[in-house]
């Protein structure tokens, strides 16, 4: 009878100690996703910082750019909306509430071809593209360079 004891104790023992090497697998595998997931989450949030960072760096310098006449007015005005559009939701400014100039040129110029497109086009076409451009922008060109000076107090501190 003893030896039977002597053999249960032992089976109990092995199984004993088979669930506590699983178990302590499984915390082991458990710490490792936690660490894994962990440094996903951080290189997401670096990803997004970049992002920012660029999309902040590419905002001030074309407004600069416009500020210093050195960019057309809706040609920066198209990219700072598409940057602006890019912008991370967390904090997104109301584009067209707060930059009303940028969104009503932007509404004048975003549908005209450009690139190859506009070289491929009808030149009478191009012309008139090119005087609703230009009247849009003398129009405009104060309510631009205002908002042009809130994107700049805003995006230079942020």
């Amino acid at each position: 009878m003893t030896i039977l004891w002597a053999f249960v104790l032992l089976l109990g023992s092995a199984i004993i100690a088979g669930l506590a090497f699983y178990a302590g697998k499984l915390l082991w595998l458990l710490k490792q996703q936690n660490k894994r997931q962990q440094q996903e989450q951080q290189a997401q949030q670096e990803k997004v910082l970049e992002k920012k960072r660029y999309l902040q760096e590419s905002i001030v310098l074309i407004s600069r750019a416009m500020q210093e006449q050195q960019c057309e007015l809706s040609e920066g005005a198209l990219r700072l909306w598409v940057l602006l559009d890019h912008w991370p939701q967390d904090n997104k400014p109301d584009a067209v509430q707060n930059y009303p100039g940028l969104y009503q040129m932007y509404q004048v110029v975003k549908d005209m071809p450009t690139h190859q497109a506009r070289k491929d086009q009808d030149k009478k076409l191009t012309r008139q593209q090119d005087k609703l451009r230009q009247q849009a922008e003398i129009d405009l060109r104060e309510l631009i360079q205002a908002d042009i000076i809130k994107l700049l107090q805003r995006f230079q501190q942020a």
